[in-house]
């Protein structure tokens, strides 16, 4: 494989400092991932019903690893977030990043048909974010 290959990474935060979890956790993207474009920051309800809404994002650029190597960076950056079984316990997701999409790749298709995924995923798409590939 020839890298650096596209990605597509849903964020979501429904922590109580919501909007700076999904703050830090672009900024750390953009400094993991080259050719970076970030979707505007907006709030969903939480698919259970019961959870506190999210503020989601969707953040495209292109990775030099594979997809199993960042995934693990993004899950190690979860859990530097806080992101464990107590917060898992109390219905609070501090952050979470999920690879959607890797190298043209849908991986997660769930996530990908979500409405959470999908507003910052057509901004990306009417912003020209995807015409290089």
């Amino acid at each position: 494989m020839d890298y650096p290959v596209s990605c597509t990474i849903g964020l979501g935060s429904n922590a109580p400092d919501r909007e700076a979890q999904i703050n830090r956790a672009i900024d750390f993207l953009r400094g993991y991932l080259s050719k970076c474009s970030v979707s505007s920051i907006y709030e969903s309800a939480a698919i259970n019903g019961t959870d506190s809404s999210y503020l989601n994002a969707v953040v495209h650029g292109r990775s030099s690893v594979n997809s199993s190597t960042l995934v693990r960076h993004l899950k190690d950056f979860e859990k530097a977030m806080g992101r464990n079984q107590e917060s898992k316990e109390k219905g609070v997701v501090p952050i979470d990043l999920d690879l959607v999409i890797y190298d043209m790749r849908i991986l997660r298709p769930k996530d990908f048909e979500r409405h959470y995924f999908n507003i910052g995923y057509r901004e990306l798409l009417a912003n020209g974010s995807f015409q290089d590939e």
